[in-house]
């Protein structure tokens, strides 16, 4: 790519390769390592931006992981996206990404009872 600048010829659109795809993560874990999860968020097309997101969701669930849903830790971690399952992720150009946790647990149908045990 570089040499097509410096020769002042015209970039490629596309170099052979399908673009990448980055997610986010949030999910509820106990210490046994079972959990489910409680929100995703992609597809990103930019590591930095889904990285972004990542660490606004852990400064907004900093120091109150175990209050989120009680018995669970809840991390947030940047994930490849999964694109044979595009319907469970939220677009995250849509929305804000800060408040999603809160509205993720008030949708969840509780820790216990939860379908998509991991």
């Amino acid at each position: 790519m570089l040499t097509r600048a410096a020769a002042g010829l015209d970039l490629r659109d596309d170099v052979g390769m399908t673009p990448a795809r980055y997610g986010v993560r949030v999910e509820a874990r106990k210490s046994d390592g079972t959990g489910y999860t409680l929100l995703r968020l992609g597809p990103y097309t930019q590591t930095w931006l889904a990285s972004r997101d990542t660490d606004r969701l852990i400064s907004e669930l900093e120091g109150r992981e175990g209050a989120v849903v009680p018995g669970f830790t809840v991390p947030a971690k940047s994930a490849p996206f999964d694109v044979n399952d595009p319907g469970s992720y939220g677009d995250p150009y849509e929305s804000d990404a800060a408040p999603l946790p809160a509205a993720a647990v008030a949708a969840s149908p509780g820790a216990a009872s939860h379908p998509a045990w991991t």
